[in-house]
């Protein structure tokens, strides 16, 4: 992830998740085309971004693919904090 962001922070998890044998290069590409994507317009569309329930509350989701989704955390001054990358119904 060599691509600097300007509104996004990474976390352990985040980068662990990434870097997950789960994940194939193809969803790797998906989910840094998102990264920049939700760095530079969160609201595009395709990103789908929505706010989570139950025990997911005060996190955010956004869409890599249709199977790939990405979670993080709203700081301020219009910062992300992301927390995870997985398969979308996946922990």
């Amino acid at each position: 992830m060599a691509r600097a962001y300007r509104r996004i922070d990474f976390t352990d998890t985040f980068l662990e998740s990434f870097s997950s044998k789960d994940l194939t290069s193809s969803d790797r590409a998906a989910i840094l085309k998102a990264l920049r994507l939700l760095d530079d317009d969160e609201q595009h569309p395709s990103l789908r971004v929505h706010k989570l329930a139950g025990d997911r509350e005060g996190s955010w989701s956004a869409s890599a693919s249709r199977l790939l989704r990405l979670t993080f955390e709203r700081l301020d001054a219009g910062r992300k904090r992301m927390l995870t990358c997985s398969k979308h119904y996946d922990r």
